[in-house]
């Protein structure tokens, strides 16, 4: 920011009120000016206000819905769906997920909002999925959650870790998305 780090706390009053800052900045919600230096109670408010973000929004609606839902005439044609809204979803927040990724084991609070409230529930339901469709015939649970798993991070890598990698450069959005949602498809096929 070319400033000194004595300086940052004219602005802030502790590192927990920058995190929030950036906290906010990732998932858009930053308010156009704030009263300086911004303070905050202590981790537990980003916590709060990233469960209200959550809590507001259906994460994956479509995948809940083949969940409770009959099976439909082409599976295929479901796990595509599934995919590319999984893919738009991770892709949308990747600037969150990427910071949680990197901060949230130093939060406890944050990594169980994270681990708990988000990733496990994202593999439960795509085990319940996967195991409701009959998708790995005789398979566990177990073997579900794996693959289940293995495909969402083929997801996860295309929409948010491949804006980090340099040998990726090469690979645009549309790209992304149509490659996670093949493999996705296929995994299950």
């Amino acid at each position: 920011m070319g400033v000194s780090v004595g300086s940052i706390y004219r602005f802030v009053e502790s590192k927990e009120a920058l995190f929030h800052i950036a906290a906010l900045e990732a998932v858009d919600q930053l308010p156009d000016a704030l009263p300086t230096p911004v303070s905050v109670a202590g981790p537990q408010d980003t916590v709060a206000a990233i469960g209200t973000l959550i809590s507001r929004e259906r994460l994956w609606p479509v995948l809940q819905g083949a969940i409770g839902g009959a099976a439909p005439s082409n599976v295929k044609a479901e796990a595509r769906a599934i995919a590319g809204e999984l893919y738009d979803a991770i892709s949308a927040r990747a600037r969150l997920i990427l910071l949680l990724d990197r901060c949230a084991r130093d939060i406890p609070e944050l990594a169980e909002l994270f681990d708990r409230r988000i990733r496990h529930r994202l593999v439960k339901d795509l085990v319940t999925w996967v195991m409701r469709r009959g998708l790995i015939p005789g398979a566990k649970p177990a073997d579900c959650a794996a693959l289940a798993r293995g495909a969402m991070e083929a997801i996860a890598w295309l929409a948010k870790t491949r804006l980090r990698d340099r040998t990726a450069d090469a690979i645009n959005e549309d790209q992304a998305r149509e490659a996670a949602v093949r493999i996705f498809a296929n995994a299950f096929d």
